[in-house]
């Protein structure tokens, strides 16, 4: 019974944030709609957005031309930098302006390289990501604009 109580205990929490994350599901990005300017447009990319504490966890799978990666970044609002889990190690901080709009960090060997600025719509089927910084590999690039839509 204590056992019971213990996992209702965190899982209503968890499920309460799930109802009010507009962030949250599964989103396709859209390449017609997108406008890449770092590298190579991929094939494909999809995001799939699950509740955890403090924020959001993302599973990022991209399909290239060559290769294929997967990542996790966890979408926490403390302020803090996170690391990134697979193919890209890198630390991510993120912050809120609104209940729609993300603003996020990236850095790298102790230096910010990049920032990103992700807004959902107002009918929330889209995500707009637009990038500014410099790519892993040492790619400057602006205005690097991506377009998902929530399946």
């Amino acid at each position: 019974m204590r056992e019971l109580v213990l996992l209702t205990a965190f899982a209503v929490p968890i499920a309460v944030q799930a109802a009010s994350e507009p962030f949250l599901g599964i989103w396709e990005l859209d390449l017609a709609a997108s406008s890449i300017t770092r590298g190579a447009p991929p094939k494909s990319e999809t995001i799939v957005n699950t509740p955890e504490p403090g924020g959001y966890r993302c599973l990022l799978a991209v399909v290239n031309e060559k290769s294929s990666s997967v990542e996790v970044q966890h979408f926490n609002f403390d302020g803090a930098f996170h690391m990134t889990e697979g193919s890209d190690p890198r630390e991510l901080s993120f912050g809120r302006t609104s209940r729609t709009v993300i603003e996020q960090d990236t850095r790298r060997s102790g230096s910010i390289t990049v920032h990103r600025r992700i807004e959902l719509s107002r009918d929330g089927r889209t995500i707009t990501v637009i990038a500014n910084g410099t790519s892993g590999n040492g790619q400057k690039y602006t205005n690097d604009t991506r377009v998902y839509r929530k399946k």
